[in-house]
């Protein structure tokens, strides 16, 4: 599997496209001792559009967890050209024991080209739903710093539901939500709302692939896009 994994990684880069979704819905919980490396890529079958980052996160503790990541995106002089870079601070603020898991995750973003950096705070929530199901929410703020600064608030909400099956996959559906800024609350048609469904696969040695679909359901949304995960962990 361990193969195949990476012919896929290999298989699916091509030109980045503007406006892809590479985000996930990410939990609250933080593993003592956790290492791992991802690679996602998303691709709009509408206008061949694709998008990819690489991330790797390490456990500080058992309550924190660190991230850096790189994004690339297709700009007038590449194909693929140098986006921006991310890090992540996350935090845990619920018990192992508890039923409902919560913490929050702080970004300091990058760009380049002159544009102006962004500093973002999210609340993430994992909470049982029924036996077997687990649904996340996900409230995202963000805002800009530096020079050319916009002004508000970038506020987002995710969610999902899911439940992992008896042979070891995880699957379920994902809910994006993007609605400008609190300076420019945009009009519903305007706003980015994509739903889709998801599976994740683990592999014994250490790899494992997530894939889905979203769709969008307003007009600003894409129609549809394909998503690809591949994870190695440490």
């Amino acid at each position: 599997m361990r193969n195949a994994l990476i012919g896929l990684a290999f298989a699916a880069t091509s030109p980045i496209a503007l406006a892809q979704n590479t985000g996930g819905i990410f939990p609250p919980m933080v593993n003592e001792g956790h290492k791992s490396a991802q690679y996602r890529v998303t691709y709009n079958p509408d206008t061949e559009g694709v998008s990819q980052r690489v991330h790797y996160q390490q456990a500080i503790n058992g309550n924190l967890m660190w991230r850096g990541l790189v994004s690339a995106r297709k700009t007038a002089d590449s194909d693929v050209d140098f986006d921006f870079i991310q890090a992540e601070l996350f935090w845990e603020l619920s018990d192992d024991d508890d039923d409902w898991k919560t913490g929050f995750r702080f970004d300091g973003r990058i760009r380049d080209d002159g544009r102006p950096g962004l500093i973002g705070i999210h609340w993430t929530n994992q909470f049982p739903i029924a036996e077997n199901w687990n649904g996340r929410f996900v409230a995202l703020s963000a805002f800009d710093v530096g020079d050319d600064a916009r002004d508000g608030v970038f506020l987002q909400t995710r969610g999902n539901v899911f439940t992992r099956l008896e042979t070891g996959q995880t699957v379920g559906v994902e809910l994006f939500n993007s609605y400008g800024s609190t300076d420019n609350f945009l009009d519903l048609d305007k706003q980015g709302h994509q739903i889709g469904p998801f599976a994740s696969f683990p592999d014994a040695d250490n790899w494992s692939l997530f894939t889905g679909a979203l769709f969008g359901l307003t007009d600003a949304s894409a129609d549809s896009e394909l998503r690809l995960w591949i994870t190695r962990g440490f």
